[in-house]
């Protein structure tokens, strides 16, 4: 019974504390106030006695989701909703007066707001904030209350130049219209943006966001930055590594035998399949100059690769099927001899040490090198290719390299 008792007094406690601040009265006392507050309003005039004095008005945001963001057309376009909350020292009332009636709704038209605009806005004709016939609510100390929600459509100035491992930071900006900063002053409501109800974008991460205060000119501005990170999975699976294999293939030309006729077609249709694959994804990369994505550097430079490999190995063909008469040139000579042990003959080991003379005859015949062949064409061609594949394969491995580091080392700072 006591354990009964105690939760009795605590929920009529609770309710002694609620009760009040619940709207209470009929709905002819909600229509009483509402005609009242209404009578002889201006909606033309900032909602203060003392018109010297300068009006305040807060302003948030929550984000819902961020639903495309198109670096080719500088296009992010955002789904959320502004809280904008003000003093109207007009619309006031005494709630004892009209049956505990503490808020009521009113159309937007019917009253004073603060005309507010994007100073980014991706649609030349946006024009103000708002939904005709929004609802605003009032308490009865002059509080007001407005949400706006809908799909914002801001540009954004795009830096591809570490696409797709880049970082952006997007930003609405909110300008006060029609009102300089000595009579409508607004501020950020939060320093951050209320991410609550967000939904994650499947191509970008937001990293983390923050809002500030403006002035331009003689006019407030607020600004709510959305920092984004983009997910380079999907490049990486349907760029990186076909371009990556592609050019590993290219490279196997040199491995090839020479007489199997097969390697100037081999190494040119590796280079016709990269150029139609790079053809075909290059509408999924950002379309600009100014800043030049690094990637577009890389891609030239692998298709650069490419054609090289092609000219090679029509080179080494011509070299391989000379004529054996014809006289080889140092430069040849010198490429035969990196991969090769012609220019050097081993020293055979000392036989001084041998006491009779039978004994270093027979060390002389076992340690005797033979006769090295000649050099033929077709040995600097098998060379040449030794040469070629390494030189080919690290420079694919390289530029990828170095590629990923710059851009990790950015991402990172």
């Amino acid at each position: 019974m006591m354990k009964h008792g105690v939760v009795r007094f605590r929920c009529l406690l609770i309710l002694s504390v609620i009760l009040p601040k619940i709207d209470g009265g009929t709905l002819t006392e909600y229509n009483n106030v509402h005609s009242t507050v209404l009578s002889g309003y201006n909606k033309d005039a900032r909602p203060v006695i003392d018109q010297s004095q300068v009006m305040n008005v807060t302003l948030g945001f929550h984000l819902l989701t961020i639903a495309n963001v198109d670096e080719v057309t500088s296009e992010v376009v955002s789904v959320g909703s502004f809280y904008i909350h003000w003093k109207d020292e007009v619309i006031q009332w005494d709630p004892s007066l009209y049956g505990y009636t503490f808020s009521i709704n009113i159309d937007e038209s019917l009253v004073w707001k603060p005309p507010m605009t994007f100073l980014n806005p991706m649609s030349s004709n946006m024009g103000l904030l708002g939904f005709k016939h929004s609802k605003i609510k009032y308490y009865a100390d002059g509080g007001a209350y407005w949400n706006i929600a809908d799909r914002y459509q801001t540009t954004c100035d795009f830096d591809t130049r570490y696409f797709p491992f880049d970082k952006q930071t997007c930003s609405m900006k909110i300008m006060v219209w029609d009102y300089n900063k000595h009579e409508v002053l607004m501020y950020a409501s939060n320093s951050v943006i209320d991410l609550n109800y967000y939904s994650e974008n499947g191509a970008w991460i937001l990293a983390s966001t923050e809002t500030k205060f403006e002035l331009l000119a003689e006019n407030s501005v607020v600004v709510f930055n959305l920092n984004l990170k983009r997910r380079p999975l999907f490049f990486v699976v349907n760029l990186f590594i076909p371009v990556f294999v592609m050019l590993m293939l290219n490279t196997l030309v040199f491995i090839l035998p020479a007489d199997s006729g097969e390697r100037v077609g081999y190494s040119i249709t590796c280079l016709l399949a990269l150029a139609v694959f790079l053809s075909l994804v290059s509408d999924g990369l950002p379309q600009v100059s100014k800043p030049m994505p690094l990637i577009g550097y890389i891609l030239a430079t692998y298709l650069i690769i490419s054609g090289l490999i092609c000219v090679e190995t029509i080179f080494i063909l011509r070299v391989h099927h000379k004529e054996e008469e014809e006289e080889i040139s140092p430069f040849f000579m010198r490429c035969y001899n990196l991969f090769s042990c012609g220019s050097c003959k081993k020293s055979s080991p000392s036989v001084d040490n041998f006491t009779t003379e039978k004994d270093q005859e027979m060390t002389k015949v076992a340690f005797e090198i033979p006769e090295l062949s000649p050099v033929t064409w077709k040995k600097i061609s098998s060379s040449l290719d030794k040469i070629c594949f390494m030189s080919n394969l690290a420079s694919v491995i390289i530029v990828g390299a170095v590629f990923f580091v710059i851009v990790n080392v950015k991402s990172i700072s």
